[in-house]
């Protein structure tokens, strides 16, 4: 019969048994019975329904009108609605499903001998619970005690009639976007009564190959991942007992490895060590290079890009992927759809017996390994390390039962990639703590737990190094993810010497791979290792080489070494014998430089590749580039400028936006580092600059103007204004002069920007700029500066007018260094003037304004003279401001601002013209100024007061101030 004819016979056949229930007498049930039978025997692997309502209306009137002791018509009504929900995805919802429910229930109450009766009403049941998505209300009636679901789990009468009554207790606890507070106290205590059963039958299971027990399994597995999705202290009253089943589920039908049966796991008796305090390293400049984090949020990544890497441990924030694997659902990894067992999924007659179990068996691993991984996110992170031994072997005779061994043995490539994403979620949750790891050499009776982490995270590099032989690539690529975050938690430093090396030994085969999300992985890698620190003296000697067999002569070293570790054993990689001889001729490009250049299309050599590489590697080429500059920067970075300049300067004219934008982050990132270089150096010869003007002159003369000019992307335009802010006084100094006009006129054209960061970018940069001493000394461009400072503290935006509020506070470093030089033209005193009052007006703005501009009106007081302050206008402000300060000083809730107010009292005592005003101020400031020494708890808030009290210069002012107050010198 035909597909359209089949449809016909649906819709014929559902308006005749509507007629008839409606309008039905004795004789009808025949008819009834028949229509039924008929409405069975179609095909419904075909789409039949094409009105859903009349499929729904069909479903209330069986329920409604069919008697449940009507042993004939029920079993068929089961099963048509079991085929319009599971086949013909018709949803069931409201009063409808109701009925269906409570006609399902009351079958399975009142049937108490036939088992098909029983499982027909069961599936049914089974198909309206998970069809919907306002399931949780409907536990109440299925979870009950004396209800006939939790009666029939009990009787235990058939495998089949046990699964699907388990499987109707878990689709009562599927996930639900968010519970009610009023329901949860109710729904919580039937939670724990369907954990407590889904417990029962994993702590006590039969026969392991038998498949109804492999699919009662995997309904209890998913039952209890969504349990403890929902009702986080059921997990924490039996977190020992649920991880021992992961662990013991996670390896079954893995061959040569014995089934273990359940057992509650201990948390570790030892102490785990504390996790040390972060340091961060600060920057001049009015921006901290990015901090390579794991993203988490739009605000999160948005403020990242103001950070640099912390210490110690370093990250590396890939540029195309995210390593944090807790962004996942963890019951998203795979839908819980392709994890349904019904028995259609499998039948006897299409594929044998063995086969079957095999495939179930690797289902119950992935449900395993997902439920330890939910376990995990829900669980503290200093309690889940604590089981840590469970699952990561300490030595290779530690045993076989380890998370390790399904990623290497498990024969499922989901199965592998569940096992990866559960490691990788536990090394990036545990970085704190496996910061203390070392290796030691002494032998003692008494293992500190340092060590043993040492040897956890030694293996963790065996057993990765051995899983990069996978074939399947998606299987590879969550490798590599691991790869890298193992790489980030490592403390190199303190364990064996030779790790490093083994690591980008294994990567460097993975960098011309043929897919490029495995190039990918492989550089995101690399990135991790450059950005490693402390740094340890093997990786700079690594990455400088050029030759592969320079590499293998470092790897034969260090495994030549009695005090470094057992070898680990590598997969087998395909020759390197084209990449050694194009290192040979090449050798003054360090290897993973020329890497990244060749990716980005710059030609290094004959042999390099003419194909374009896909953008996600360019990006994360990039990205590579960025991170040499944290720590290798005079080794990696410096000399090979040119190179570098040409490649980003095509990546900022290249058309795909994101390439643009982190290519200018890059160039951010290296103008910074050289200025940091330079100025180290303590030297500015024209032989350590060059290769940084020629950087310059590229970029400028290429691709950076047209950007700044023609960019439509916002974000890109602002990091184009961060990338003319870190030109550096080196450099721009030596740029010709139409250069540096060109410079200027694009960041004062920025600022007018319609572009909210834009504008903030833009005068960020001007805020640095002014400090050039170039610059400084130039009167036109310091008015101007001011001029634009001046117009962005009453912006709008609250982000411009922190930016707008750190230049003005550069801008008054500018002005109190010129003011020592006579020789230089002053600042208009109608414009110092507006400054002054603009700024007292934005000592009541956000926090961060008020903490710039009470360092900025320090300085510009300091400015005042005698005979400004002879004029009555002038003198009106600056009593205002010292009011301000001395207001911030002593009310703002924020320590910062009140430091930043102490410190520019301090600057304010210093100016003896202000003396000739009143001396209600002077009285003010020295008394807010002793209270904040005596009272206040802020420890660093005490010390700028103190230091605010020792700055008069005229000894007979603190005396007279000091007497006032009632203090005796």
């Amino acid at each position: 019969m035909a597909v359209n004819d089949c449809r016909e016979v649906f819709k014929n056949l559902t308006s005749k048994i509507s007629h008839l229930f409606i309008e039905r007498s004795k004789g009808d049930w025949k008819l009834i019975n028949q229509a039924l039978q008929d409405l069975n025997s179609l095909d419904y692997r075909y789409s039949l329904v094409e009105n859903p309502i009349k499929a729904v209306l069909l479903i209330n009137h069986c329920c409604s009108y069919i008697p449940v002791d009507e042993e004939i018509l029920v079993p068929k009504c089961c099963r048509i609605i079991t085929n319009l929900i599971n086949l013909q995805k018709v949803t069931v919802e409201g009063r409808t499903l109701t009925v269906a429910v409570q006609w399902c229930l009351q079958i399975l109450s009142t049937s108490k001998t036939n088992n098909n009766l029983i499982l027909d009403a069961l599936m049914a049941l089974d198909a309206l619970l998970r069809g919907t998505q306002n399931v949780q209300s409907y536990i109440f009636d299925i979870a009950t005690s004396n209800g006939p679901i939790i009666r029939l789990i009990e009787a235990d009468i058939s495998p089949e009639i046990s699964r699907y009554s388990l499987q109707c207790l878990e689709s009562c606890t599927k996930v639900k976007e968010q519970i009610d507070n009023r329901d949860q106290e109710k729904i919580l205590p039937y939670f724990e009564k369907c954990g407590d059963i889904f417990l029962k039958y994993l702590l006590h299971t039969k026969n392991l190959t038998n498949i109804p027990e492999l699919k009662i399994i995997i309904v209890c597995l998913r039952g209890l991942e969504n349990i403890i999705l929902q009702y986080a202290q059921y997990l924490l009253n039996k977190l020992g007992i649920i991880l021992g089943v992961t662990k013991a589920y996670m390896l079954i039908g893995i061959k040569n490895y014995d089934f273990l049966e359940p057992q509650t796991l201990l948390p570790s008796t030892l102490s785990i060590p504390e996790s040390p305090a972060n340091g961060i390293r600060e920057k001049k400049g009015g921006k901290i290079s990015k901090l390579r984090k794991h993203r988490i949020s739009k605000r999160e990544e948005s403020r990242k890009s103001e950070e640099w890497m912390k210490s110690p441990g370093s990250n590396y924030e890939p540029a195309t992927s995210s390593l944090n694997a807790s962004c996942e659902n963890p019951t998203r990894i795979f839908p819980l759809s392709q994890l349904v067992t019904s028995d259609s999924d499998f039948s006897d007659t299409d594929i044998n017996r063995d086969t079957t179990a095999f495939k179930l068996m690797a289902r119950v691993r992935q449900m395993s390994l997902s439920l330890l991984l939910t376990a995990a996110k829900n669980t503290d992170r200093s309690t889940m390390f604590s089981f840590w031994s469970s699952f990561i072997p300490e030595n290779s005779l530690s045993g076989k039962h380890y998370l390790t061994t399904c990623i290497l043995e498990d024969s499922s490539p989901k199965g592998r990639t569940v096992a990866l994403n559960v490691l990788l979620y536990l090394l990036t949750s545990s970085k704190l703590y496996l910061s203390q790891a070392e290796s030691s050499h002494r032998s003692t009776s008494f293992t500190p737990y340092s060590v043993i982490l040492g040897y956890m995270i030694i293996e963790l590099h065996r057993y990765l190094s051995l899983a990069l032989s996978e074939k399947v690539v998606p299987v590879l690529q969550q490798v590599l993810k691991c790869y890298a975050a193992l790489v980030q938690t490592s403390p190199y430093h303190r364990l064996n010497s030779g790790l490093i090396t083994k690591v980008v030994r294994s990567m460097r085969q993975f960098v011309q791979y043929k897919d490029p999300t495995i190039q990918v992985g492989a550089l995101i890698v690399l990135g991790c290792t450059l950005a490693s620190e402390p740094v340890v003296p093997e990786t700079k000697d690594l990455f400088l080489k050029t030759r592969q067999k320079e590499l293998d002569g470092s790897i034969e070293k260090e495994t030549k070494n009695p005090s470094s570790e057992e070898d680990f054993r590598y997969a087998e990689f395909s020759s390197d014998e084209e990449e050694t001889e194009t290192g040979e001729k090449h050798k003054a490009i360090p290897w993973i430089l020329e890497r990244c250049l060749t990716n980005l299309g710059v030609k290094i050599s004959d042999k390099n590749d003419s194909e374009q590489a896909p953008s996600n590697v360019k990006l994360e080429s990039v990205q590579v580039i960025a991170a040499m500059c944290r720590n290798y920067f005079d080794c990696l970075v410096h000399p090979y400028l040119v190179q570098i300049g040409k490649a980003l300067d095509d990546c900022l004219s290249d058309k795909y936006a994101d390439l643009r934008l982190h290519a200018g982050r890059a160039i951010d990132f290296i103008g910074q580092s050289m200025e940091q270089y330079l100025n180290g150096l303590g030297v500015r010869g024209d032989e350590k600059v060059a290769p940084g003007l020629i950087f310059w002159q590229t970029l400028i003369n290429g691709s950076l103007t047209s950007l700044l000019q023609s960019e439509q992307q916002a974000t890109t335009k602002a990091v184009g204004c961060d990338c003319l802010g870190s030109i550096g006084s080196h450099i721009f100094e030596r740029l010709p002069g139409d250069k540096q006009v060109l410079c200027v006129t694009l960041l004062f054209a920025c600022s007018r920007d319609e572009e909210n960061n834009v504008r903030g970018a833009a005068l960020r940069a001007l805020g640095i700029s002014v400090l050039y001493p170039i610059l400084r000394e130039d009167a036109g461009f310091v008015a101007d500066t001011a001029e634009a400072v001046y117009r962005s503290l009453k912006d709008e935006n609250v982000a411009v007018r922190i930016k707008s509020s750190w230049a003005l506070g550069n801008l008054s470093d500018a002005l109190v260094i010129n003011s020592s030089n006579e020789d230089l033209e002053e600042l208009p005193n109608t414009l110092l003037l507006k400054i002054l009052e603009r700024s007292i007006v934005a000592c009541n703005d956000n926090d961060k304004v008020k903490m710039n501009v009470v360092r900025a009106i320090g300085n510009l007081l300091q400015l005042i003279t005698y005979d400004l302050i002879k004029n009555s206008k002038f003198k009106e402000v600056v009593e205002l401001a010292i009011s301000s300060l001395i207001k911030a000083a002593t009310i703002c809730p924020n320590m910062k601002v009140r430091w930043n107010s102490c410190y520019a009292l301090s600057k304010v005592l210093k100016n003896e013209a202000l003396y000739s005003c009143s001396s209600e101020w002077l009285s003010s400031t020295f008394k807010a100024l002793n209270e904040l020494v005596v009272n206040f708890r802020n420890f660093k808030v005490r010390i700028n007061a103190a230091l605010a009290l020792s700055s008069p210069i005229k000894d007979s002012v603190m005396e007279v101030t000091i007497t006032t107050l009632g203090y005796q010198c």
